[in-house]
């Protein structure tokens, strides 16, 4: 096994194991067992990866790329409105958020043990708090926030109805379609925050 850790599709079969791994509720899976599921030896693991942090890190970028989320972003922030683009974030959580479910319920359980992970997990909900905040400007520059709305405290509420936990609580806990999620959850944020 240990030929495998210097070839090209090493890393990538690597994710691909704790991926998998994760997705039938492995989230615990150790480095070896991750390691036998992706048919390399642990020293092919460490060369790759200096730790289970260091993993999840880059299995988290792994899976935005599969996901496309560069071009998930792209779209939103073309978007023609502010409107159109407050509905394009709803759709991109409906869309991402089966594929990264997995990874973000393991890395929520171990975050707060590993610093690295923590800031990671921090940094992710900054850049959607962000984003979040580009939507709030656009409809306040547009107009299209309800009188007495400031910016700020739209943004707070589109950063929390489009996070996560309340994707989780709605797909995962109560059985919402994602078509049901987009129609709710963007209905829910137009009554909150349109004039």
């Amino acid at each position: 096994m240990s030929s495998e850790a210097g070839k090209p599709d090493t890393r990538h079969r690597i994710l691909e194991a704790a991926l998998e791994l994760m997705r039938r509720g492995a989230a615990g899976a150790s480095l070896v067992q991750i390691a036998r599921h992706a048919g390399v030896s642990r020293q092919a693991v460490y060369l790759h990866f200096a730790d289970r942090a260091a993993l999840f890190l880059a299995l988290v970028r792994h899976v935005d790329a599969q996901r496309d989320l560069a071009g998930a972003l792209k779209r939103l922030d073309e978007a023609p409105t502010g409107v159109a683009a407050l509905q394009a974030a709803v759709d991109m959580q409906a869309d991402l958020n089966p594929g990264l479910y997995p990874i973000a319920a393991a890395m929520d359980a171990v975050r707060r043990q590993d610093e690295a992970l923590e800031q990671a997990w921090q940094d992710r909900l900054a850049n959607r708090l962000r984003g979040a905040r580009a939507i709030a400007d656009r409809l306040a520059a547009e107009g299209a926030l309800r009188q007495g709305l400031a910016p700020d405290t739209a943004a707070d509420l589109i950063w929390t109805m489009i996070s996560l936990r309340m994707w989780e609580d709605l797909v995962v806990g109560r059985g919402w379609t994602a078509e049901r999620y987009r129609e709710h959850v963007g209905e829910a944020l137009r009554r909150a925050l349109l004039a």
